[in-house]
């Protein structure tokens, strides 16, 4: 047990290390026991070469272990309450969260978080799945606006999408940032189907993705990756409770694209146009809502621990090669840029700052002209959502404590 516990992290080795009873040894190998059937599974699934490792490391020679979930029949030594138990570790036992960016794309989509593009149909959702794919892979700025923090390989299984297509939107939007599509480090998963609801395809995703070892991992669009009835409740949240462990093992962040109501009401959160169980809002950490209003297309994002963005105004330019490319769009009028997202990225900053930010540090971070940061600031004073101090831009606090993010 100890060299498991050397060799994988704490909260792994409580939940599926610890509960694990020696049965005894004979000559077929070590016998283990564990609480039931499920845990079994998963432990053999997940971790049965860390098992046999540690079990060949510490007696010197290889030997064959067996697993069972029930321990054995003998009415003179009943099992005990505490074998039977669930784990359970103290909160100063659990595993330190570390000192990481808390954003994958600043604004849009936060670390490691598991979450939603959603719209209407045609509203640019997949065009969108694909700006950030570019941007993650590439580190170069979502939409040209939004800073990717932690960039890294994208995996990507787009069902509505020939080979052929993909590949012109994907060159497309490289080319258009003067990037070498070659060395874009987009992997694409290219099976005719995938259904997450069964669980040899669940498996296989988990494998492809712990080979692959992805910043994130985009699923386009959600109704083709199950056969789930997507207003069971039930029935959704087997399957979001599978995405969640998959981006809680592996690391990486999860974007699924989705489908809203044809129907959307105007006094609830737009979550809550989610086509099918309402679980689908309360599982994810950041949710990306395009709304089109005629010729207008806006975008909205919600966070579980940031604050929200927008809506800020899109543009869905075409180009000759049939590529289409959105962008933020530039305000209408100069002298009232109250669309310009730099002022939500600024706001976000201070925000999410131990201490006031100077222009430099601002200028730094954020790597845009000072003039414009000049006018961005200027216009945040007046508003009275942000002060300057004798150190530094801070955000201005009401008397209730909550920040005016307006």
């Amino acid at each position: 047990m100890a060299h498991v516990q050397n060799n994988i992290g704490a909260h792994s080795f409580e939940i599926w290390f610890r509960p694990i009873l020696f049965a005894g040894r004979d000559e077929n190998g070590l016998h283990l026991m564990v609480p039931n059937e499920s845990f079994k599974r998963s432990l053999l699934q997940h971790y049965s070469a860390a098992l046999r490792d540690a079990i060949n490391h510490t007696a010197g020679v290889t030997l064959a272990f067996e697993v069972s979930a029930e321990l054995p029949q003998d009415d003179s030594d009943p099992p005990s309450e505490s074998q039977m138990s669930l784990p359970v570790v103290k909160a100063a036992a659990l595993e330190v969260p570390s000192r990481r960016q808390p954003w994958l794309i600043e604004g849009l989509w936060t670390a490691e978080a598991v979450g939603v593009i959603g719209g209407q149909p045609k509203s640019g959702k997949t065009t969108l799945a694909l700006d950030m794919a570019v941007s993650v892979a590439s580190a170069s700025p979502c939409l040209g606006t939004f800073p990717v923090h932690t960039p890294g390989p994208v995996l990507l299984y787009a069902a509505e999408e020939s080979a052929a297509t993909l590949r012109c939107r994907l060159q497309t939007i490289t080319s258009l940032r003067g990037l070498d599509f070659e060395q874009l480090d987009v992997r694409v998963i290219v099976t005719n189907s995938l259904r997450l609801d069964r669980s040899d395809d669940q498996g296989r995703l988990e494998a492809t993705v712990t080979v692959h070892r992805p910043a994130l991992l985009i699923l386009d669009p959600l109704i083709r990756i199950h056969m789930a009835d997507e207003n069971a409740s039930s029935d959704i949240a087997a399957l979001l409770g599978y995405l969640r462990a998959l981006q809680r093992k592996c690391g990486t962040a999860i974007a699924l694209v989705h489908h809203v109501r044809k129907q959307v009401s105007s006094t609830t959160g737009a979550g809550y146009s989610l086509r099918g169980s309402s679980d689908l809002y309360a599982w994810l950490d950041s949710f990306l809502y395009l709304r089109k209003n005629r010729d207008q297309l806006t975008l909205s994002a919600e966070h579980r621990s940031a604050p929200p963005l927008g809506p800020l105004q899109l543009e869905l330019a075409s180009h000759p090669d049939a590529g289409v490319q959105l962008k933020v769009a530039a305000p209408a009028d100069p002298d009232l840029p109250a669309a310009d997202p730099l002022l939500s990225r600024i706001m976000l900053l201070l925000i999410n700052a131990r201490e006031p930010c100077t222009m430099e540090a601002l200028r730094a971070k954020l790597q845009v002209r000072n003039q414009r940061l000049v006018a961005a600031l200027r216009q945040l004073c007046s508003e009275g959502k942000v002060e300057r101090s004798a150190h530094g831009y801070v955000v201005v606090a009401d008397q209730s404590g909550k920040h005016k993010t307006g």
